[in-house]
Protein backbone atom coordinates (compact mmCIF):
# COMPACT_ATOMS: atom_id res chain seq x y z
CA UNK A 1 0.00 0.00 0.00
CA UNK A 2 1.34 3.36 -0.59
CA UNK A 3 2.54 5.69 1.97
CA UNK A 4 -0.13 8.20 1.18
CA UNK A 5 -2.74 5.74 1.39
CA UNK A 6 -1.95 5.19 4.76
CA UNK A 7 -2.57 8.38 6.32
CA UNK A 8 -5.96 8.69 5.15
CA UNK A 9 -8.40 7.69 7.96
CA UNK A 10 -11.19 5.30 8.11
CA UNK A 11 -14.62 6.95 8.49
CA UNK A 12 -17.01 4.54 9.59
CA UNK A 13 -19.93 3.78 6.80
CA UNK A 14 -23.28 4.93 8.88
CA UNK A 15 -24.43 1.77 8.10
CA UNK A 16 -22.24 -0.15 10.43
CA UNK A 17 -23.97 1.76 13.27
CA UNK A 18 -27.17 -0.80 13.47
CA UNK A 19 -25.49 -3.80 15.48
CA UNK A 20 -28.34 -3.40 18.22
CA UNK A 21 -31.37 -4.54 19.05
CA UNK A 22 -32.98 -2.05 21.04
CA UNK A 23 -35.71 -3.08 23.31
CA UNK A 24 -37.10 -0.08 25.45
CA UNK A 25 -40.10 -0.20 27.90
CA UNK A 26 -40.99 -4.37 27.16
CA UNK A 27 -44.98 -4.68 29.38
CA UNK A 28 -45.50 -7.81 27.39
CA UNK A 29 -47.24 -10.44 30.00
CA UNK A 30 -45.54 -9.97 33.17
CA UNK A 31 -42.39 -7.92 31.51
CA UNK A 32 -42.15 -4.65 33.79
CA UNK A 33 -40.92 -1.93 31.64
CA UNK A 34 -37.70 -3.53 30.36
CA UNK A 35 -35.21 -1.65 28.47
CA UNK A 36 -32.54 -4.22 27.08
CA UNK A 37 -29.76 -4.00 24.27
CA UNK A 38 -29.19 -7.16 22.25
CA UNK A 39 -26.10 -7.38 19.94
CA UNK A 40 -26.58 -8.26 16.59
CA UNK A 41 -24.66 -11.96 14.67
CA UNK A 42 -24.15 -12.15 18.11
CA UNK A 43 -25.36 -15.95 20.50
CA UNK A 44 -27.43 -14.32 23.14
CA UNK A 45 -28.92 -16.69 25.72
CA UNK A 46 -31.63 -15.64 27.78
CA UNK A 47 -31.60 -17.17 31.27
CA UNK A 48 -34.04 -17.16 34.59
CA UNK A 49 -36.35 -19.46 36.60
CA UNK A 50 -39.46 -20.91 34.83
CA UNK A 51 -42.33 -17.70 34.35
CA UNK A 52 -39.68 -15.21 34.88
CA UNK A 53 -40.42 -13.36 31.33
CA UNK A 54 -37.97 -15.45 28.64
CA UNK A 55 -40.49 -15.97 26.40
CA UNK A 56 -42.29 -12.94 26.70
CA UNK A 57 -39.13 -11.14 25.80
CA UNK A 58 -37.92 -13.18 23.11
CA UNK A 59 -40.66 -14.80 21.67
CA UNK A 60 -43.91 -12.38 22.17
CA UNK A 61 -42.01 -9.11 21.77
CA UNK A 62 -38.97 -9.15 19.50
CA UNK A 63 -39.95 -12.21 17.58
CA UNK A 64 -43.71 -11.01 17.36
CA UNK A 65 -42.75 -7.68 16.37
CA UNK A 66 -40.63 -8.76 13.55
CA UNK A 67 -43.09 -11.12 12.49
CA UNK A 68 -46.30 -8.50 11.90
CA UNK A 69 -43.55 -5.72 10.25
CA UNK A 70 -42.56 -8.37 7.54
CA UNK A 71 -46.41 -9.60 7.69
CA UNK A 72 -47.38 -5.53 6.75
CA UNK A 73 -45.17 -5.74 3.65
CA UNK A 74 -48.16 -7.69 1.81
CA UNK A 75 -50.72 -6.05 -0.07
CA UNK A 76 -53.95 -5.49 2.15
CA UNK A 77 -55.59 -7.72 0.05
CA UNK A 78 -53.11 -10.75 1.04
CA UNK A 79 -53.09 -9.04 4.58
CA UNK A 80 -56.76 -10.19 4.70
CA UNK A 81 -56.53 -13.41 4.43
CA UNK A 82 -53.51 -13.87 6.93
CA UNK A 83 -53.94 -13.98 10.92
CA UNK A 84 -53.68 -10.32 12.52
CA UNK A 85 -51.13 -10.16 15.00
CA UNK A 86 -51.06 -7.23 17.35
CA UNK A 87 -48.52 -5.20 18.05
CA UNK A 88 -46.29 -6.00 21.39
CA UNK A 89 -46.91 -3.99 24.45
CA UNK A 90 -43.56 -1.87 24.07
CA UNK A 91 -42.05 1.61 23.52
CA UNK A 92 -39.46 1.53 21.12
CA UNK A 93 -38.16 -1.85 19.06
CA UNK A 94 -35.17 -0.92 16.98
CA UNK A 95 -32.48 -2.69 14.96
CA UNK A 96 -34.84 -6.17 14.11
CA UNK A 97 -34.06 -8.32 11.50
CA UNK A 98 -35.97 -11.16 10.44
CA UNK A 99 -37.20 -13.57 12.72
CA UNK A 100 -37.57 -17.30 12.05
CA UNK A 101 -38.66 -19.18 14.84
CA UNK A 102 -37.17 -22.49 15.88
CA UNK A 103 -39.80 -23.71 18.78
CA UNK A 104 -40.65 -27.54 19.63
CA UNK A 105 -44.11 -27.67 17.72
CA UNK A 106 -44.85 -30.80 16.30
CA UNK A 107 -44.18 -31.53 13.26
CA UNK A 108 -46.92 -32.94 10.58
CA UNK A 109 -50.99 -32.58 10.38
CA UNK A 110 -50.79 -34.54 6.89
CA UNK A 111 -50.73 -38.23 7.31
CA UNK A 112 -48.60 -37.83 4.21
CA UNK A 113 -46.06 -36.29 5.92
CA UNK A 114 -42.70 -37.86 6.73
CA UNK A 115 -38.70 -37.23 7.92
CA UNK A 116 -37.81 -37.31 3.90
CA UNK A 117 -40.74 -34.64 2.68
CA UNK A 118 -39.98 -32.00 5.68
CA UNK A 119 -36.33 -31.78 4.52
CA UNK A 120 -34.74 -32.10 1.26
CA UNK A 121 -33.89 -35.68 1.10
CA UNK A 122 -37.06 -37.19 -0.51
CA UNK A 123 -37.24 -34.57 -3.00
CA UNK A 124 -33.45 -34.99 -3.57
CA UNK A 125 -34.11 -38.89 -3.86
CA UNK A 126 -36.79 -38.64 -6.55
CA UNK A 127 -34.35 -37.19 -8.84
CA UNK A 128 -31.70 -39.22 -8.40
CA UNK A 129 -33.60 -42.38 -9.42
CA UNK A 130 -35.64 -40.25 -11.89
CA UNK A 131 -32.16 -39.96 -13.89
CA UNK A 132 -30.32 -43.35 -12.20
CA UNK A 133 -32.81 -45.82 -12.25
CA UNK A 134 -33.01 -48.88 -13.84
CA UNK A 135 -36.37 -49.79 -15.55
CA UNK A 136 -36.43 -45.74 -15.98
CA UNK A 137 -40.15 -44.90 -15.36
CA UNK A 138 -40.41 -41.51 -15.53
CA UNK A 139 -39.68 -38.28 -13.90
CA UNK A 140 -39.12 -37.07 -10.56
CA UNK A 141 -43.46 -37.02 -9.94
CA UNK A 142 -43.37 -40.86 -10.66
CA UNK A 143 -41.14 -41.42 -7.67
CA UNK A 144 -43.59 -39.25 -5.40
CA UNK A 145 -46.25 -40.72 -3.32
CA UNK A 146 -48.37 -37.31 -3.19
CA UNK A 147 -48.98 -37.09 -6.77
CA UNK A 148 -51.01 -39.82 -8.14
CA UNK A 149 -51.06 -41.18 -11.65
CA UNK A 150 -53.60 -39.25 -13.95
CA UNK A 151 -54.97 -39.43 -17.41
CA UNK A 152 -55.56 -35.93 -18.43
CA UNK A 153 -56.97 -34.18 -21.83
CA UNK A 154 -57.04 -30.34 -23.12
CA UNK A 155 -54.98 -27.64 -24.26
CA UNK A 156 -51.04 -27.91 -24.43
CA UNK A 157 -48.95 -24.71 -25.03
CA UNK A 158 -45.37 -25.05 -25.89
CA UNK A 159 -42.83 -23.07 -24.50
CA UNK A 160 -42.81 -20.90 -28.01
CA UNK A 161 -46.80 -20.36 -27.47
CA UNK A 162 -47.58 -23.11 -29.94
CA UNK A 163 -51.12 -24.73 -29.04
CA UNK A 164 -51.75 -28.64 -29.38
CA UNK A 165 -55.16 -30.70 -28.16
CA UNK A 166 -54.34 -33.49 -26.42
CA UNK A 167 -56.76 -36.74 -25.40
CA UNK A 168 -55.54 -38.94 -22.37
CA UNK A 169 -52.04 -38.13 -21.70
CA UNK A 170 -50.79 -40.08 -18.51
CA UNK A 171 -48.97 -38.09 -16.25
CA UNK A 172 -47.36 -40.55 -13.95
CA UNK A 173 -47.21 -40.24 -10.03
CA UNK A 174 -45.68 -42.72 -7.19
CA UNK A 175 -48.87 -42.85 -5.04
CA UNK A 176 -49.71 -46.20 -4.17
CA UNK A 177 -53.66 -45.85 -5.36
CA UNK A 178 -55.34 -48.51 -2.70
CA UNK A 179 -53.84 -46.59 0.37
CA UNK A 180 -53.74 -43.27 -1.18
CA UNK A 181 -49.64 -42.45 -0.13
CA UNK A 182 -50.94 -43.03 3.49
CA UNK A 183 -48.96 -46.21 3.97
CA UNK A 184 -51.81 -47.63 6.19
CA UNK A 185 -55.05 -48.48 5.61
CA UNK A 186 -58.16 -48.38 7.38
CA UNK A 187 -60.85 -51.18 8.51
CA UNK A 188 -63.98 -49.76 9.80
CA UNK A 189 -66.42 -51.06 11.93
CA UNK A 190 -69.61 -49.93 10.99
CA UNK A 191 -71.25 -51.08 14.10
CA UNK A 192 -69.59 -48.03 15.73
CA UNK A 193 -70.70 -45.99 12.61
CA UNK A 194 -74.22 -46.60 12.85
CA UNK A 195 -76.94 -48.34 14.96
CA UNK A 196 -78.85 -50.36 12.51
CA UNK A 197 -81.84 -50.86 14.73
CA UNK A 198 -82.68 -47.00 14.71
CA UNK A 199 -83.82 -44.90 11.57
CA UNK A 200 -82.11 -41.42 10.90
CA UNK A 201 -84.39 -38.92 12.22
CA UNK A 202 -84.06 -41.41 15.58
CA UNK A 203 -79.61 -40.75 15.13
CA UNK A 204 -78.81 -43.86 13.61
CA UNK A 205 -75.46 -42.00 12.92
CA UNK A 206 -72.93 -42.45 15.88
CA UNK A 207 -70.63 -40.31 14.52
CA UNK A 208 -69.28 -37.19 16.28
CA UNK A 209 -71.22 -34.12 15.34
CA UNK A 210 -73.85 -36.13 13.47
CA UNK A 211 -76.86 -35.21 15.64
CA UNK A 212 -80.71 -36.30 14.22
CA UNK A 213 -81.73 -32.65 13.95
CA UNK A 214 -78.12 -31.43 12.82
CA UNK A 215 -77.74 -30.14 9.05
CA UNK A 216 -75.13 -33.41 8.75
CA UNK A 217 -77.87 -35.71 8.99
CA UNK A 218 -80.47 -33.51 7.20
CA UNK A 219 -78.17 -33.58 4.04
CA UNK A 220 -78.71 -37.76 4.43
CA UNK A 221 -82.17 -37.71 5.33
CA UNK A 222 -83.71 -35.01 2.58
CA UNK A 223 -81.44 -36.64 0.23
CA UNK A 224 -84.71 -38.48 -1.81
CA UNK A 225 -82.49 -41.42 -1.93
CA UNK A 226 -84.16 -43.29 0.85
CA UNK A 227 -86.75 -42.98 4.00
CA UNK A 228 -85.18 -41.37 7.26
CA UNK A 229 -87.98 -42.64 9.15
CA UNK A 230 -86.78 -46.45 7.97
CA UNK A 231 -84.47 -47.99 10.60
CA UNK A 232 -81.24 -48.59 8.48
CA UNK A 233 -81.61 -52.13 9.21
CA UNK A 234 -84.57 -52.22 7.14
CA UNK A 235 -82.89 -50.49 3.99
CA UNK A 236 -82.55 -52.40 0.30
CA UNK A 237 -79.05 -53.19 -0.75
CA UNK A 238 -79.75 -49.94 -2.99
CA UNK A 239 -80.83 -47.96 -0.42
CA UNK A 240 -77.90 -49.40 1.73
CA UNK A 241 -75.32 -48.55 -1.08
CA UNK A 242 -76.59 -45.55 -1.73
CA UNK A 243 -76.47 -44.37 2.35
CA UNK A 244 -72.77 -45.56 3.09
CA UNK A 245 -71.03 -45.85 -0.53
CA UNK A 246 -72.53 -43.01 -2.71
CA UNK A 247 -70.02 -41.18 -4.69
CA UNK A 248 -70.26 -37.47 -4.77
CA UNK A 249 -73.52 -36.44 -6.47
CA UNK A 250 -75.96 -33.67 -6.93
CA UNK A 251 -79.04 -33.28 -4.62
CA UNK A 252 -81.46 -30.70 -3.31
CA UNK A 253 -82.03 -30.15 0.07
CA UNK A 254 -84.96 -27.89 1.55
CA UNK A 255 -84.30 -26.21 -2.29
CA UNK A 256 -80.28 -25.91 -1.76
CA UNK A 257 -77.95 -27.38 -4.40
CA UNK A 258 -75.61 -29.43 -1.96
CA UNK A 259 -73.03 -32.26 -2.57
CA UNK A 260 -74.32 -35.64 -1.61
CA UNK A 261 -71.97 -38.37 -0.37
CA UNK A 262 -72.03 -41.75 1.29
CA UNK A 263 -71.53 -41.79 5.34
CA UNK A 264 -68.32 -44.40 4.72
CA UNK A 265 -66.27 -41.81 2.16
CA UNK A 266 -67.66 -38.80 4.01
CA UNK A 267 -66.31 -39.27 7.59
CA UNK A 268 -62.98 -40.98 5.82
CA UNK A 269 -61.71 -37.83 3.79
CA UNK A 270 -62.61 -35.78 7.09
CA UNK A 271 -61.38 -38.09 9.75
CA UNK A 272 -59.82 -41.58 8.88
CA UNK A 273 -57.67 -39.55 6.13
CA UNK A 274 -56.18 -37.27 9.11
CA UNK A 275 -53.27 -37.38 11.24
CA UNK A 276 -54.57 -38.87 14.69
CA UNK A 277 -52.36 -36.31 16.60
CA UNK A 278 -54.09 -33.64 14.78
CA UNK A 279 -57.77 -34.42 15.61
CA UNK A 280 -59.62 -33.21 18.08
CA UNK A 281 -59.43 -35.58 21.46
CA UNK A 282 -63.26 -36.66 20.83
CA UNK A 283 -63.15 -37.39 17.55
CA UNK A 284 -59.62 -38.88 18.08
CA UNK A 285 -61.52 -41.16 20.39
CA UNK A 286 -64.06 -42.18 18.09
CA UNK A 287 -61.46 -42.53 15.17
CA UNK A 288 -59.23 -44.79 16.96
CA UNK A 289 -62.60 -47.41 18.08
CA UNK A 290 -64.45 -47.63 14.70
CA UNK A 291 -61.07 -48.22 12.39
CA UNK A 292 -58.02 -50.37 12.75
CA UNK A 293 -55.08 -49.23 10.72
CA UNK A 294 -52.78 -51.66 9.42
CA UNK A 295 -50.00 -51.82 6.48
CA UNK A 296 -50.81 -51.32 2.99
CA UNK A 297 -50.87 -55.09 1.14
CA UNK A 298 -50.19 -53.25 -2.27
CA UNK A 299 -47.35 -51.15 -1.30
CA UNK A 300 -46.31 -53.13 1.63
CA UNK A 301 -46.71 -49.55 3.67
CA UNK A 302 -43.99 -48.03 1.13
CA UNK A 303 -46.81 -45.61 -0.01
CA UNK A 304 -45.65 -46.01 -3.98
CA UNK A 305 -46.50 -47.75 -7.02
CA UNK A 306 -45.54 -51.16 -8.16
CA UNK A 307 -43.25 -49.03 -11.03
CA UNK A 308 -41.84 -46.80 -8.15
CA UNK A 309 -40.71 -49.60 -6.46
CA UNK A 310 -39.52 -51.62 -9.21
CA UNK A 311 -36.98 -49.09 -10.78
CA UNK A 312 -33.51 -49.71 -8.83
CA UNK A 313 -30.10 -48.20 -8.80
CA UNK A 314 -27.34 -50.52 -7.89
CA UNK A 315 -30.39 -53.20 -6.29
CA UNK A 316 -31.96 -50.36 -4.19
CA UNK A 317 -35.26 -48.60 -5.19
CA UNK A 318 -36.15 -45.65 -3.27
CA UNK A 319 -38.65 -47.72 -1.13
CA UNK A 320 -35.12 -49.14 0.21
CA UNK A 321 -33.69 -46.20 0.57
CA UNK A 322 -36.30 -44.54 2.86
CA UNK A 323 -36.79 -47.40 4.79
CA UNK A 324 -32.81 -47.68 6.15
CA UNK A 325 -31.73 -45.44 8.72
CA UNK A 326 -30.28 -42.39 7.59
CA UNK A 327 -26.35 -43.61 8.49
CA UNK A 328 -26.94 -46.59 6.24
CA UNK A 329 -28.57 -44.63 3.69
CA UNK A 330 -25.30 -41.89 3.94
CA UNK A 331 -23.30 -45.00 3.28
CA UNK A 332 -24.76 -46.00 0.28
CA UNK A 333 -25.13 -42.48 -1.14
CA UNK A 334 -21.14 -42.01 -0.61
CA UNK A 335 -20.32 -45.18 -1.99
CA UNK A 336 -22.70 -44.39 -5.40
CA UNK A 337 -19.86 -43.27 -8.18
CA UNK A 338 -21.74 -41.89 -10.71
CA UNK A 339 -20.00 -38.46 -12.15
CA UNK A 340 -23.29 -38.03 -13.92
CA UNK A 341 -24.95 -36.85 -10.93
CA UNK A 342 -21.86 -35.64 -9.01
CA UNK A 343 -23.76 -32.10 -8.05
CA UNK A 344 -26.39 -34.42 -6.61
CA UNK A 345 -25.35 -36.77 -5.03
CA UNK A 346 -22.94 -34.14 -3.31
CA UNK A 347 -25.89 -32.14 -2.13
CA UNK A 348 -27.88 -35.54 -1.18
CA UNK A 349 -24.52 -36.17 1.10
CA UNK A 350 -24.35 -32.99 2.51
CA UNK A 351 -27.99 -33.30 3.63
CA UNK A 352 -27.67 -37.18 4.93
CA UNK A 353 -24.68 -35.54 7.19
CA UNK A 354 -26.09 -32.80 8.88
CA UNK A 355 -29.01 -35.49 10.05
CA UNK A 356 -25.72 -37.31 11.43
CA UNK A 357 -24.51 -33.91 13.17
CA UNK A 358 -27.32 -33.34 14.49
CA UNK A 359 -27.82 -36.19 16.55
CA UNK A 360 -30.55 -37.75 13.92
CA UNK A 361 -29.09 -40.18 12.34
CA UNK A 362 -30.80 -42.81 13.78
CA UNK A 363 -34.41 -41.79 12.03
CA UNK A 364 -35.33 -43.30 8.95
CA UNK A 365 -36.74 -41.13 5.95
CA UNK A 366 -40.11 -42.53 5.85
CA UNK A 367 -40.68 -41.99 9.31
CA UNK A 368 -43.69 -40.38 9.65
CA UNK A 369 -43.02 -36.79 11.33
CA UNK A 370 -45.93 -36.78 13.68
CA UNK A 371 -44.29 -39.29 15.73
CA UNK A 372 -41.50 -37.39 16.39
CA UNK A 373 -40.31 -35.72 20.04
CA UNK A 374 -40.92 -31.92 20.02
CA UNK A 375 -37.05 -32.25 20.27
CA UNK A 376 -36.62 -33.91 17.37
CA UNK A 377 -39.00 -31.95 15.25
CA UNK A 378 -37.16 -28.73 16.65
CA UNK A 379 -33.78 -30.18 15.36
CA UNK A 380 -35.39 -31.34 12.06
CA UNK A 381 -36.12 -27.98 11.46
CA UNK A 382 -33.06 -26.64 12.25
CA UNK A 383 -31.91 -28.48 8.97
CA UNK A 384 -33.93 -26.56 6.61
CA UNK A 385 -31.62 -23.67 8.07
CA UNK A 386 -27.94 -24.82 8.08
CA UNK A 387 -27.71 -25.08 4.38
CA UNK A 388 -29.64 -21.44 3.70
CA UNK A 389 -27.79 -19.03 1.90
CA UNK A 390 -29.44 -16.04 4.13
CA UNK A 391 -27.64 -13.88 6.69
CA UNK A 392 -28.26 -11.81 9.01
CA UNK A 393 -31.48 -13.21 10.30
CA UNK A 394 -32.22 -13.75 13.62
CA UNK A 395 -33.06 -17.00 14.43
CA UNK A 396 -35.28 -17.87 18.02
CA UNK A 397 -34.66 -21.28 19.66
CA UNK A 398 -37.04 -22.86 22.30
CA UNK A 399 -34.65 -24.78 24.98
CA UNK A 400 -33.15 -26.36 21.79
CA UNK A 401 -31.02 -28.66 24.13
CA UNK A 402 -34.58 -30.18 25.78
CA UNK A 403 -34.49 -33.78 26.62
CA UNK A 404 -30.89 -34.55 24.75
CA UNK A 405 -27.91 -36.67 26.05
CA UNK A 406 -24.74 -34.52 27.11
CA UNK A 407 -22.98 -35.99 23.90
CA UNK A 408 -25.90 -34.42 21.60
CA UNK A 409 -25.69 -31.07 23.72
CA UNK A 410 -22.48 -29.91 22.29
CA UNK A 411 -23.48 -31.21 19.01
CA UNK A 412 -26.55 -28.59 19.33
CA UNK A 413 -24.16 -25.99 20.62
CA UNK A 414 -21.85 -26.70 17.34
CA UNK A 415 -24.56 -25.72 15.06
CA UNK A 416 -26.03 -22.31 17.04
CA UNK A 417 -22.27 -21.73 16.76
CA UNK A 418 -22.59 -21.97 13.30
CA UNK A 419 -25.67 -20.48 12.33
CA UNK A 420 -23.89 -17.38 14.31
CA UNK A 421 -20.86 -17.89 12.61
CA UNK A 422 -22.44 -17.51 9.31
CA UNK A 423 -23.65 -13.60 10.10
CA UNK A 424 -27.01 -14.78 12.18
CA UNK A 425 -28.48 -13.14 15.50
CA UNK A 426 -29.58 -16.21 17.51
CA UNK A 427 -31.29 -15.84 20.49
CA UNK A 428 -31.68 -18.91 22.99
CA UNK A 429 -34.28 -19.52 25.55
CA UNK A 430 -31.91 -21.89 28.01
CA UNK A 431 -31.51 -23.53 30.88
CA UNK A 432 -28.66 -26.30 31.12
CA UNK A 433 -25.17 -24.77 32.24
CA UNK A 434 -23.58 -26.19 29.00
CA UNK A 435 -25.55 -24.26 26.82
CA UNK A 436 -25.53 -21.21 28.61
CA UNK A 437 -21.63 -21.62 28.60
CA UNK A 438 -21.58 -20.87 24.68
CA UNK A 439 -23.20 -17.72 24.92
CA UNK A 440 -21.51 -13.97 23.73
CA UNK A 441 -23.70 -12.81 25.89
CA UNK A 442 -26.24 -13.56 28.68
CA UNK A 443 -29.66 -11.74 30.05
CA UNK A 444 -30.64 -12.95 32.89
CA UNK A 445 -34.42 -12.08 33.94
CA UNK A 446 -36.18 -13.00 37.39
CA UNK A 447 -35.64 -12.96 39.97
CA UNK A 448 -38.75 -14.74 40.56
CA UNK A 449 -41.87 -15.85 38.51
CA UNK A 450 -44.79 -14.49 37.26
CA UNK A 451 -45.67 -11.46 39.24
CA UNK A 452 -42.20 -11.55 40.76
CA UNK A 453 -40.25 -11.61 37.70
CA UNK A 454 -40.23 -9.27 34.40
CA UNK A 455 -37.00 -7.39 34.79
CA UNK A 456 -33.48 -7.50 34.20
CA UNK A 457 -31.23 -8.87 36.91
CA UNK A 458 -28.23 -9.61 34.95
CA UNK A 459 -26.70 -8.34 31.32
CA UNK A 460 -23.07 -9.70 30.31
CA UNK A 461 -20.53 -12.06 29.63
CA UNK A 462 -21.33 -15.74 31.22
CA UNK A 463 -18.43 -15.03 33.55
CA UNK A 464 -19.84 -12.27 34.75
CA UNK A 465 -23.31 -13.98 35.29
CA UNK A 466 -21.24 -16.61 37.32
CA UNK A 467 -20.04 -13.82 39.99
CA UNK A 468 -23.64 -12.06 40.08
CA UNK A 469 -25.71 -12.81 42.84
CA UNK A 470 -28.56 -13.80 41.02
CA UNK A 471 -30.47 -17.20 41.35
CA UNK A 472 -29.03 -18.46 37.95
CA UNK A 473 -25.35 -17.07 39.00
CA UNK A 474 -25.30 -18.56 41.94
CA UNK A 475 -26.56 -22.32 40.69
CA UNK A 476 -24.85 -22.14 37.35
CA UNK A 477 -21.60 -24.57 38.08
CA UNK A 478 -24.05 -26.20 40.79
CA UNK A 479 -24.38 -30.31 39.57
CA UNK A 480 -26.63 -32.27 41.64
CA UNK A 481 -25.36 -35.18 44.20
CA UNK A 482 -26.67 -38.69 44.01
CA UNK A 483 -28.64 -40.57 46.18
CA UNK A 484 -26.60 -43.48 48.19
CA UNK A 485 -29.66 -45.46 48.33
CA UNK A 486 -32.70 -45.37 45.88
CA UNK A 487 -36.50 -45.79 47.06
CA UNK A 488 -37.75 -49.52 47.36
CA UNK A 489 -39.64 -50.31 43.98
CA UNK A 490 -43.54 -51.34 44.76
CA UNK A 491 -43.81 -54.26 42.07
CA UNK A 492 -42.86 -53.55 38.53
CA UNK A 493 -44.56 -52.91 34.98
CA UNK A 494 -43.97 -55.83 32.86
CA UNK A 495 -43.42 -54.61 29.39
CA UNK A 496 -43.26 -57.90 26.75
CA UNK A 497 -42.48 -58.40 23.14
CA UNK A 498 -42.44 -54.24 22.45
CA UNK A 499 -41.68 -53.79 18.69
CA UNK A 500 -42.59 -50.07 18.21
CA UNK A 501 -41.11 -47.92 16.02
CA UNK A 502 -37.09 -49.05 16.19
CA UNK A 503 -37.68 -51.69 19.30
CA UNK A 504 -36.92 -55.05 18.39
CA UNK A 505 -39.27 -57.69 20.79
CA UNK A 506 -38.08 -55.85 24.11
CA UNK A 507 -38.82 -57.32 27.27
CA UNK A 508 -38.45 -55.39 30.11
CA UNK A 509 -39.45 -54.85 33.72
CA UNK A 510 -39.75 -51.19 34.55
CA UNK A 511 -39.91 -50.75 39.02
CA UNK A 512 -43.18 -48.93 40.28
CA UNK A 513 -43.04 -46.71 43.17
CA UNK A 514 -39.56 -44.32 42.52
CA UNK A 515 -38.63 -42.33 39.12
CA UNK A 516 -37.09 -44.27 36.72
CA UNK A 517 -35.94 -43.03 33.16
CA UNK A 518 -37.66 -45.24 30.53
CA UNK A 519 -37.80 -44.10 26.17
CA UNK A 520 -41.62 -42.99 26.27
CA UNK A 521 -42.43 -44.62 23.21
CA UNK A 522 -41.50 -47.88 25.23
CA UNK A 523 -44.39 -47.16 27.46
CA UNK A 524 -46.54 -46.11 25.02
CA UNK A 525 -45.90 -49.49 23.50
CA UNK A 526 -47.12 -51.05 26.83
CA UNK A 527 -50.28 -49.15 27.13
CA UNK A 528 -51.80 -50.56 23.83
Amino acid sequence: MPANESAVPIVPHPADDHDLIKVRGARENNLREVSVDIPKRRLTVFTGVSGSGKSSLVFDTIAAESRRLIDETYSAFVQGFMPQVPRPDVDVLEGLTTAILVDQERLGANPRSTVGTVTDANAMLRILFSKLGEPHIGGPTAFSFNIPTQKVGGVSVSATGDKKVVKNVIYLGGMCPRCEGRGTVSDIDLSQIVDESLSLNEGAILVPGYTADGWMVRGFAESGFYDPDKPVGAFSEKEREAFLYSKPTKVKVQGINVTYEGLIPKISKSMLSKDLDALQPHIRRFVERVATFTSCPECDGTRLTEGARSSKIDGVSIADACRMQVTDLAAWVRDLKRPEAGPLLDALRANLDAFVTIGLGYLSLDRPSGTLSGGEAQRIKMLRHLGSSLTDVTYVFDEPTIGLHPHDIQRMNGLLLQLRDKGNTVLVVEHKPEAIAIADHVVDLGPGAGTAGGTICFEGTVEGLRGSETSTGRHLDDRAALKAEVRPSRGVLEVRGADENNLQDVDIDIPLGYSRWSPAWLVRARAR
